[in-house]
């Protein structure tokens, strides 16, 4: 626990030093967690992307509650989404990439620096080129005869053996992004060409379907669930994983608040979250949730205890957090989809990798809000405010498993008294259905997978790829001490600024 300036985590060393660089120069949590999401699109680029889609960002600006930046996948109601139900990867599975106008509705609103400076940084990872980490060189190992990674990388092997990776036609991109202002990816040649390229394949969408996307972003306040005087607040409701998050965070306060978990209290708890998930795509309008009927949710759903098998589920996101001096907090989730580097293809000479978002369009009934319609997606970037005056900064990939990722480590550090780093490391478990529930054997107590087995019919070990990154968390205490919570299941970086 330190006091600092700030503090920023990240799933690269590179994008939390942009960051930093940010905060340094004056930037608060919002500029730097624009720049540090821009890098991202850079150096973990098979997680997420200028191509890619959100996505939400919540920003806590004390004393006002905190606001959701929403750039959700989205796709106009003029096309028709069967034409996403008939593939399974390529030009056919992407729509109109929302990163850009999230993040600038984002800096409009809350930040103050200017689009030019905070995509800098981003500017020159491109340019001149990065070491790739563990989880890159993994995912391009997975890809490496595909068509895309010859357009969009160089990549050389250093003296150690390790990988470089450079994205000159990316580089180029960004410099006109950076010239011409964000406006110019969606009403220039990226919309021409990317709309050709998704009608050449039976998509419908036209340039002016690609200048709206920045109308589809919105602001709202954020959902919240209120336990005492405990505040947990994320994204919207319906469209995202917040309200199962809200969900395994009720059930682990009212389950675990000792700090001492013993199998059954793990048996109860898991039971809680495959009733929330059940409950929530199995029941008739379980998705259909209003902000001020949070809590009657939950207790609706574990009081049903649903437990319907759900459809097999991806997901590989990227996360970031950011705290400044002033107390502001940021906590982003984006994404390019269900796979690393979305749908495997790209727009041509732009180094624009396009997102895997169709799939979000139908393996759940889509919302509708007026003439577009919204994917439903897992992600939950989530923000506690504490009676006391401290706040916390959360999130995780996971696909489904974000939920129980964000809400197992909120409910033993807020509610357990578990230390935000142990709460982070403790064994993780998961359920979504009575058929089966998952756990960490080497983390939990020797007892856990006996009291499982009398609840769901299978029980099997976490894996390590369920996760698809880690989760990160930054504290900010009333008196302006920072710590940082990172995982040690994958890679994560975070750096206190003094």
């Amino acid at each position: 626990m330190q006091r600092a300036t700030g503090a920023v985590t990240a799933s690269s060393l590179e994008a939390a030093t942009v960051g930093e660089q940010i905060l340094r120069a004056g930037g608060n949590a919002v500029d730097a967690a624009v720049a540090v999401a821009l890098a991202s699109c850079v150096v973990d680029c098979c997680n997420t992307g200028i191509g890619g889609f959100g996505g939400h960002l919540i920003v806590s600006a004390p004393p006002q509650l905190p606001a959701c930046v929403d750039f959700n996948v989205w796709a106009p109601l003029a096309i028709s989404l069967d034409s996403y139900r008939r593939v399974t990867l390529g030009r056919s599975t992407s729509v109109i990439p929302n990163v850009v106008a999230g993040l600038t509705a984002a800096l409009k609103t809350f930040g103050s620096m200017r689009w030019a400076d905070v995509i800098a940084p981003a500017i020159i990872l491109a340019e001149q080129g990065f070491i790739c980490g563990k989880t890159l060189s993994r995912a391009l190992g997975d890809v490496k005869d595909a068509t895309f990674v010859g357009e969009c990388f160089e990549q050389t092997t250093t003296q150690q053996g390790l990988t470089r990776l450079r994205q000159p036609a990316l580089a180029r991109t960004l410099r006109y992004l950076q010239a011409d202002g964000p406006q110019w990816f969606y009403e220039g040649p990226i919309a021409s060409i990317g709309s050709r390229s998704l009608n050449d394949r039976g998509i419908e969408i036209t340039p002016a379907d690609w200048a709206e996307a920045q109308n589809a972003i919105s602001i709202q306040p954020a959902s919240s669930l209120h336990l005492d005087n405990i505040g947990v607040f994320s994204s919207p409701l319906g469209t995202s994983g917040s309200i199962c998050t809200f969900a395994t965070v009720a059930a682990g306060r009212a389950i675990a608040s000792s700090g001492q978990e013993s199998a059954e209290i793990i048996r109860q708890w898991a039971q809680r979250m495959a009733a929330a998930w059940s409950y929530r795509f199995t029941s008739p309008r379980g998705n259909a949730i209003a902000n001020d009927g949070v809590v009657a949710w939950i207790d609706r759903a574990h009081a049903a205890n649903e437990a319907s098998a759900l459809a097999p589920d991806a997901g590989h996101t990227c996360h970031l957090n950011v705290a400044d001096a002033s107390g502001m907090l940021a906590a982003a989730t984006l994404t390019h989809g269900k796979l690393w580097f979305g749908a495997r293809w790209a727009l041509s000479d732009t180094g624009v990798i396009m997102n895997y978002g169709g799939q979000a369009m139908v393996d759940a009934p889509p919302v509708i809000n007026g003439q577009r319609a919204y994917g439903v997606t897992n992600m939950s970037p989530t923000i506690i405010r504490l009676g006391d005056g401290a706040a916390l900064a959360i999130g995780s990939p996971g696909a489904r498993r974000i939920a129980s990722i964000v809400g197992l480590a909120v409910a033993r550090h807020v509610f357990g008294g578990v230390p935000l780093q142990q709460a982070l490391l403790r064994g993780r478990f998961h359920a979504e259905a009575r058929d089966v529930a998952t756990l960490e054997p080497d983390r939990l107590p020797a007892a856990t997978a006996d009291a499982l087995r009398s609840a769901f019919r299978t029980v099997r070990p976490e894996r390590l790829e369920d996760y698809y990154g880690p989760c990160t968390a930054i504290r900010r205490d009333s008196d302006g001490a920072l710590t940082l919570g990172l995982d040690d299941r994958w890679p994560a970086f975070g750096i206190i600024v003094n």
